[in-house]
C-alpha cells in the first residue's frame, strides 16, 4: 500500500514522521451526510439528490431521483422565472435566490438555493444545486417585521392621541401602561412632541406639585426664565376665579387634579397676564394610572374661539332685531295706509257738517270753534301719517335741493309723541330762513331721527325736570350747513369713544348698534362729516355738516 509522508524531509532520524494511507476521497459519502441539500440535475430533472435534500422537502431518501423539479415550486410563474435565469449562468457562473417552495405534504417552506452549471458555456449542461432550509429565519424576519409594524402603529397612535379631543386623555393613560416597553424606543419622539405641541401640557407629582411643563405653558405665562416661571406659577393674582377672586396656577392645578386614574376632569380657567390682559383656557386634567405618578393637565387657548362665538351670537341677535324692525316698518306703512282712509272720511264729514249747517254756525261760535279744532287735528294727523309712510317706504336714493329748516320741523312733528311721552324739554335754535342742501330727504331725516331718539334714550334715567335736548341748526364759518343734537345725559363711556361709529356697538341692552354707523355712512355719502363732541359739563353732543347748495 502506498503511503504519503507528511513532514519535513530534512528532519533527522529522531524526528517524528506522520503518514496517511493513500486512498480515494469519499465525496459521495461526504455529500450524502452534508447538512445542506445537494442535488445533481439535467434539464431541470433530479438525477441524484442526497438524503438531506429529500428530507427538506418531506420525501424519502432517493424519492426525488428522476423527478422534475417543477413539483417543488409554488406556481408556474416561479418555475419559469428560475428557468429564465439559466441563460445567465454563462455570464455569472453561479445563480442563487431565496424562494418559497412546496413540500410533499403541500406545506410551504422557504429555501436558499444556489446553483452552478458543470459546463458554464453550455446552457443545457448538467447543474449542481445546494439547498438550505431558511424557513425559521424567514419566520423570524416576518415576526420581526410584524413587530416593527406594530411598534410603528403604536407610536403613530400615541402621536395622534395628544392632538385629538381631550376626551382621549384617559385612553392615552391606559395605553401608556400597555405599550410602555415599546415606547422606550420612541422616547425622544415623544419628548419633541411634548415640547412643541400647540396645547399647553404640564405634569404633577403625587402631591399635586407641578414638576414639568412644556414650552406652550411657558409661552402663555410670559416667563422668560425658570425663576420668573416659578414666581408666576406661585403668584396668587394670576388665575381669576368665577367669583372674581384670584389664586395661583399651582393652587388651581392642585384643586382640579383628579385623585384617581379612572376619570377626567374638565374645567375652564381665566389667566391674567403680567400686562393685565385676560385669556380663556379650556382645561382637561387626568390622573396618571400608574400609582403615585401624578397627573397630566392640558391647556387649550379658547379666547379667540369664544370671542368669535360671542360675536356670531350678537350678529344673529342683530339680524333678528333688524328683521323685526323691517317687519315693523311694513306694519307701519300698512297702518298709515289704513288710517288714511278713516281720516279722509272724517274730513269729509266735517266738510259736510259745515255745508249743512251753513248760516247756523254764525250764530253758534262754540260749534264753529269745535269744528275748526277738529279740522286742525285731522290735518295734523294726516301730515303725521304721510311722514310715517314716506319714511318707511322703499325708495331709490335721489338727491334734490331740500330745506333743512323745514325738514327739521317735519321731523320734530313726526317725533312729537315720543318727545312728549319722554317728558323732555326741547331747546331749539335756528333761523327762520331756509338752509338748502343737495341731499336725499328721507336719508337725512333718518339721521336726524336717530340722533334725537338716541338723546331721548340717554335721558330716560334722569329725573323729569332735568331732561333737556338742545338742537342747533345753522351755517358754520366754512359756509357749510350744520345740525347739532345735544343732551345732558351720562354721555359716552371713554372706552367706547373710538368705536361709537362702528357696527354692532351699542350701550343699550335693546340696541342693534347700527344707528350711528348708518348715520356716518349717510352723511359721508352726501359729502359731509359727523363727529361726537363731549357734552359740557355732562352729556353727549353729535354734530353733522353738509355742503350748502341749491334752493328748495
Amino acid at each position: 500500500m502506498n503511503h504519503s509522508r507528511i513532514g519535513n524531509a530534512g528532519n533527522s532520524a529522531g524526528d517524528c514522521v506522520t503518514t496517511l494511507p493513500e486512498q480515494p476521497f469519499p465525496s459521495e459519502l461526504v455529500l450524502e451526510n452534508a447538512i445542506v441539500g445537494v442535488c445533481y440535475m439535467i434539464e431541470r430533472r433530479f438525477i441524484w439528490a442526497n438524503s438531506r435534500m429529500a428530507s427538506i422537502f418531506g420525501y424519502e431518501d432517493g424519492e426525488l431521483n428522476g423527478q422534475p423539479v417543477r413539483k417543488l415550486y409554488l406556481n408556474e410563474e416561479d418555475y419559469q422565472a428560475v428557468g429564465n435565469m439559466y441563460a445567465t449562468f454563462a455570464q455569472n457562473d453561479t445563480y442563487s435566490h431565496e424562494r418559497a417552495m412546496v413540500r410533499k405534504d403541500g406545506s410551504l417552506i422557504w429555501c436558499l438555493i444556489a446553483g452552478r452549471m458543470i459546463d458554464a458555456s453550455d446552457p443545457r449542461s448538467p447543474s449542481v444545486w445546494v439547498v438550505q432550509d431558511i424557513t425559521p429565519r424567514k419566520e423570524a424576519e416576518d415576526q420581526l417585521k410584524r413587530t416593527n409594524q406594530r411598534l410603528e402603529q403604536i407610536v403613530e397612535r400615541r402621536t395622534l392621541t395628544l392632538r385629538r379631543s381631550n376626551e382621549a386623555l384617559h385612553d392615552e393613560a391606559e395605553r401608556r401602561r400597555t405599550v410602555q416597553a415599546a415606547l422606550l424606543e420612541s422616547r425622544e419622539k415623544y419628548r419633541a412632541l411634548f415640547r412643541h405641541i400647540p396645547l399647553g401640557v404640564l405634569f404633577t407629582n403625587a402631591e399635586g406639585e407641578i414638576v414639568e411643563i412644556n414650552r406652550t405653558i411657558q409661552s402663555f405665562t410670559g416667563a422668560r426664565t425658570k425663576s420668573e416661571l416659578a414666581q408666576l406659577v406661585q403668584d396668587a393674582e394670576r388665575v381669576v376665579e368665577a367669583d372674581g377672586s384670584s389664586i395661583s396656577l399651582a393652587e388651581f392645578v392642585r384643586r382640579h387634579t383628579p385623585r384617581d386614574g379612572r376619570r377626567v376632569e374638565r374645567c375652564a380657567m381665566t389667566w391674567r397676564s403680567v400686562s393685565g390682559k385676560l385669556r380663556e383656557y379650556s382645561i382637561v386634567a387626568s390622573a396618571l394610572a400608574v400609582h403615585d405618578l401624578g397627573a397630566i393637565v392640558t391647556f387649550e387657548d379658547v379666547t379667540e374661539a369664544r370671542l368669535a362665538s360671542k360675536r356670531e351670537h350678537e350678529q344673529q341677535m342683530a339680524l333678528a332685531q333688524a328683521s323685526r324692525l323691517s317687519l315693523m316698518g311694513q306694519m307701519n306703512s300698512a297702518l298709515a295706509h289704513e288710517l288714511g282712509q278713516p281720516l279722509n272720511a272724517c274730513q269729509s264729514y266735517v266738510s259736510g257738517i259745515r255745508h249743512r249747517l251753513g248760516e247756523e254756525l254764525k250764530d253758534r261760535p262754540e260749534l264753529l270753534e269745535a269744528l275748526d279744532k277738529i279740522s286742525t287735528h285731522l290735518d295734523r294727523a294726516g301730515d303725521i301719517i304721510r311722514n310715517v309712510r314716506g319714511f318707511v317706504a322703499q325708495h331709490q336714493p335721489k338727491f334734490e335741493a331740500i330745506d333743512l329748516v323745514a325738514l327739521l320741523r317735519q321731523t320734530l312733528s313726526l317725533l312729537d309723541m315720543q318727545i312728549r311721552t319722554g317728558e323732555v324739554g326741547l331747546d331749539l335754535e335756528f333761523e327762520e330762513e331756509a338752509i338748502c342742501v343737495q341731499a336725499n330727504s328721507v336719508e337725512i331725516q333718518q339721521v336726524i331721527i336717530n340722533l334725537i331718539v338716541n338723546a331721548l334714550d340717554a335721558l330716560a334715567g334722569l329725573p323729569q325736570p332735568e331732561r333737556k335736548i338742545m338742537i342747533r341748526l345753522g351755517q358754520d364759518q366754512r359756509g357749510k350747513a350744520y345740525l347739532q343734537v345735544s343732551d345732558n345725559g351720562p354721555g359716552v363711556p371713554n372706552e367706547l369713544l373710538g368705536k361709537i361709529f362702528t357696527s354692532y356697538l351699542s350701550t343699550k341692552s335693546t340696541g342693534l348698534g347700527m344707528g350711528l354707523m348708518i348715520c356716518r355712512s349717510v352723511i359721508e355719502s352726501h359729502g359731509g362729516t359727523i363727529r361726537y363732541l363731549p357734552g359740557k359739563p355732562v352729556g353727549a353732543c353729535f354734530r353733522f355738516t353738509l355742503p350748502i347748495g341749491g334752493s328748495a
